[in-house]
């Protein structure tokens, strides 16, 4: 009996036992469900329920220095389609694929998939949609998203940038500034049966991004692209910069660069057409280069401006270096005629460590800091490692490499009195209506003494009046700045190639308030490479344009460097001493004549050219009495002017023929050019005879 009752209890108590493992494990299931699984499980849910559509940000405007919009963000349509309701997915695949220039396989694999929405193509243009509602087929729904639109097209496309179809920044502006900018993205949530079908949906609505404002004056940039577009085509080049800066704060006014690209259009565009060359490619400066030599030997007091220097020949390592120069000229003159002996005895003065202090304060070598992604640092080696000729080539601008924004920037400190300013472009931030935007704070510090800038200034200004520069020469503005023609390397041969070169003008103006600071670039030039000749006339006109849209008025009795040539009497002058140095002759065929502007002038025979004996009288319309000077030496041509300012008239018409050694009668007006009025007509003794 008491045996029977002993196996009760224990099949009893083995039940109880079983149960409460039963349950211990139920409720550890429960808890594991319930808290550890409860996130992973409620996901997994949630997608079986609902099926979500990230939907692009609505990225902030970015303007321009005066309120004009420059990148915008507009509403448009993108297309989903349902694949289980499609219904006949190759006819489908068909028609989208011809209505919206998409691949067929592709969409097909999406539509015969198990997925609850597919994506057909990602924000349509206005001709698409109305395309595709033509087509009229099931299963198909618009989804409201934002795309970038850039309200000028190229104009500044390598500085805004440029966005993927998700709205990330990858370019420009748009990179640097893609945090503020971009803003967060919504979602469309969209709710969905057991057989996947939608039946409801809702909507999580995106954060819109921050504002910028830029430095950039659109008139401006368009006016300098349009200028470098045009020396380019002329110069038959490979590509060139345009960099125009406000001195004294540092501000970018216009920074163009040739080839460009449309960031509406992106597909097609090449790495080169989204290169920044203003920015991203360094370049051996040539003469330009010689402004911190200068400035360092007269920092140094090693030269003053009066100071003689022989400028026949200098021995570095062993060689004798000649330029073409002899004899003795002033500091002053050397510069202006760009001796390259000149510079070598100073950097040969300076030595090594002291020129190396000069590059660096003037900030070659390193970023200036500007707000663009892939700044290059140039090309520069520790002097230490400079060969024993090096001071035979660094000092004139070879055996370093530059970008166009270091070297305006140097211009700008001698501009400013010996303070180097960093280069911005964007002057304020706005993150929140509720906030005041964050303003830009101007960063400088001195690199030479202000008795050093403004003796450098003097100089630069007599390379423009006596100089190789004279094209520079702006009516109205006394402008200063320097010519560098530098040789490329050939990568083939290692050695500097006697067919590429690199033409640059950098400079500013007015000297006496600096207002613009500008370099202008032109990388392999064809024919005629000197930047005498390719980069100075497209310098006058830039700085000229910018001058008088930024409201800078000319000096009260016309530009000082052109006084004597455009009095009230008419005067006959040598075109000779007028023209660029060295300069094509319109008495040799074989050199192409460039015009004021960078435009090849030909001559050659037939119906269409100047007979042999002749040639085309170029316009001079709207030009200062230097430019056109030069523009007529060019081609032979002798000029009488009358009058002060830019001319408004002149004889023989524009584009007439005319034999060598024909004078050109030209009238000057402080007004803007009348290019309606009739030229007046003088006779051969110079007389005005009338108009006709």
């Amino acid at each position: 009996m008491m045996s029977k009752h002993n196996s009760m209890e224990r099949r009893f108590a083995t039940v109880v036992i079983c149960i409460a493992v039963w349950i211990t494990a139920m409720g550890g299931k429960l808890v594991k469900l319930q808290i550890a699984d409860h996130d992973r499980l409620r996901e997994r849910a949630e997608r079986q329920q609902h099926f979500s559509i990230d939907l692009s940000p609505k990225r902030g405007v970015i303007f321009d220095r005066s309120g004009h919009e420059l990148a915008r963000s507009a509403q448009v349509k993108s297309l989903y389609a349902s694949p289980s309701k499609i219904g006949d997915a190759e006819a489908a695949a068909g028609k989208l694929a011809a209505a919206l220039d998409i691949d067929r396989e592709a969409l097909l694999k999406r539509l015969k998939s198990n997925a609850v929405m597919t994506a057909v193509k990602r924000k349509l243009t206005d001709d698409e949609v109305a395309a595709v509602n033509a087509l009229d087929i099931p299963g198909l729904r618009f989804v409201n998203e934002t795309k970038r639109f850039y309200v000028n097209g190229p104009a500044a496309s390598q500085v805004i940038g440029f966005v993927d179809v998700d709205e990330h920044g990858l370019g420009g502006i748009e990179l640097s500034y893609d945090k503020t900018v971009r803003g967060q993205g919504g979602r469309i949530l969209i709710d969905v049966d057991a057989f996947k079908n939608p039946y409801d949906h809702s909507v999580e609505d995106s954060v819109p991004g921050g504002w910028l404002t830029l430095t950039i004056d659109t008139l401006l940039q368009q006016d300098a692209e349009k200028a470098l577009a045009q020396a380019v085509r002329s110069a038959g080049a490979k590509g060139g910069s345009i960099v125009l800066m406000k001195p004294a704060t540092g501000e970018i006014l216009a920074l163009a660069n040739c080839p460009t690209f449309d960031p509406n259009k992106l597909t097609g565009t090449s790495d080169e057409q989204r290169t920044n060359r203003a920015i991203e490619s360094a370049f051996e400066p040539g003469s330009i280069f010689k402004l911190v030599t200068y400035a360092a030997a007269l920092d140094e007091g090693i030269i003053k401006p009066s100071s003689p220097i022989n400028c026949t020949e200098v021995e570095v390592a062993g060689r004798v270096i000649r330029d073409g120069h002899t004899g003795t000229m002033t500091a002053r003159e050397a510069l202006a005629k760009s001796s390259n002996v000149a510079a070598i005895k100073l950097g040969l003065e300076l030595r090594k460590d002291r020129l190396a202090k000069y590059i660096d304060r003037f900030g070659f070598g390193r970023r200036t800091g500007v707000e663009l992604p892939g700044e290059s640092r140039g090309l520069l080696r520790d002097y230490k490692e400079w060969e024993a000729s090096s001071l035979g080539a660094i000092p004139m601008g070879h055996e370093i490499g530059v970008t166009a924004i270091q070297a305006v920037a140097a211009f700008a400190a001698i501009a400013n009195g010996g303070e180097w300013v960093q280069p911005y472009l964007v002057s304020q931030v706005g993150t929140s209506p509720e906030e005041p935007p964050v303003e830009h704070k101007i960063e400088k510090r001195r690199v030479v003494r202000e008795w050093t800038a403004n003796s450098l200034k003097d100089m630069l200004e007599g390379v423009v009046i006596h100089g190789t520069g004279k094209l520079a020469g702006i009516s109205g503005y006394r402008a200063a700045g320097k010519t560098g023609t530098a040789q490329k390397i050939d990568e083939a041969t290692g050695r500097y190639s006697k067919t590429r070169y690199v033409s640059s003008f950098a400079g500013f103006a007015p000297v006496d308030n600096p207002q613009i600071a500008c370099i202008v670039s032109i990388d392999e030039p064809r024919g005629v490479h000197l930047a005498a000749a390719v980069a100075a006339p497209v310098f006058a006109k830039v700085v000229a344009d910018a001058l008088r849209l930024l409201g800078v008025q000319p000096a009260a009795d016309g530009a000082t460097e052109i006084a004597s040539l455009a009095g009230s009497v008419l005067n006959v002058y040598d075109v000779s001493e007028s023209a660029a140095y060295p300069y094509p002759s319109a008495r040799n065929p074989s050199q192409p004549n460039v015009s004021g502007n960078g435009t090849e002038l030909r001559r050659e025979p037939g119906v269409n050219g100047a007979p042999p004996g002749e040639v085309m009288v170029p316009d001079l319309m709207g030009r200062g009495v230097r430019e056109a000077a030069g523009l007529c030496a060019a081609l032979g041509i002798k000029l009488k002017a009358s009058g002060d300012g830019v001319i408004y008239l002149q004889t023989p018409a524009p584009g007439a023929m005319a034999p060598e050694g024909t004078t050109c009668y030209v009238t000057l007006s402080k007004h803007i050019p009348l290019r309606h009025r009739a030229a007046p007509y003088y006779d051969g003794r110079g007389a005005q005879a009338g108009a006709r």
